[in-house]
């Protein structure tokens, strides 16, 4: 193996990728449970693929008030952030995202069918730009692309410490929460190995995400 290969290869093996290539959490909103996001890793070579799926339905008095559907493939090379597709459908409202690596960072696109005044239409971003999906922890510390709205922005990051949290099963397990401040604010949880392991923000409710363990 070459050098370059190499170093390639090291690249994407220090991803945090889990060893039996999913993520799955429970999403509860105020304490209900409401959906379940998951996350399915491939790689081939030094190509990583990150297809992501979250299904998620609010009822009130029995009657469905909120659906949100989304569904995006996420693509790395050596290690390196290189494209995202994602498309949403919040209230039968379609929302898209699409990202591109170029030799100046990436360009970024989004469609809202509903309010078309909110497209965004291509922009050009930094090269330290990496997509709002947490399972790698590394998209606190540059620019975040929302794979909603497709806006950037950058997150101010304070961990108070470590925590047991509660999993999907009942159980609990030890992880490092992180507070992202200002235009972005939720808390995402980290364990020993770096895997993701939980999710707190507020979206008309409090959205709590328990991971599945089992």
């Amino acid at each position: 193996m070459d050098r370059r290969r190499f170093l390639l290869s090291a690249a994407a093996f220090a991803l945090p990728i889990p060893a039996a290539n999913t993520i799955g959490f429970k999403v509860l909103r105020n304490g209900s449970p409401i959906g379940e996001h998951h996350l399915n890793f491939s790689q081939v070579g030094d190509d990583l693929t990150v297809d992501i799926n979250i299904q998620l339905l609010v009822k009130l008095a029995m009657i469905p008030v909120f659906r949100y559907n989304l569904s995006a493939v996420e693509k790395w090379s050596g290690g390196v952030f290189q494209s995202l597709q994602s498309k949403i459908k919040e209230n039968g409202n379609v929302l898209t995202v699409h990202a591109e690596k170029n030799a100046g960072g990436y360009e970024v696109t989004g469609t809202n069918q509903d309010n078309p005044e909110k497209n965004m239409p291509a922009y050009q971003v930094p090269p330290n730009t990496m997509p709002l999906t947490y399972w790698n922890k590394q998209f606190m510390y540059g620019t975040i692309l929302n794979i909603q709205t497709a806006h950037t922005y950058p997150a101010t990051v304070n961990s108070p410490g470590w925590n047991k949290l509660p999993t999907a099963e009942g159980g609990l397990l030890t992880a490092q929460r992180f507070d992202l401040t200002g235009k972005l604010r939720l808390s995402v949880w980290y364990d020993q190995s770096e895997a993701w392991s939980g999710l707190e923000f507020h979206y008309s409710g409090d959205e709590t995400y328990e991971k599945i363990v089992a």
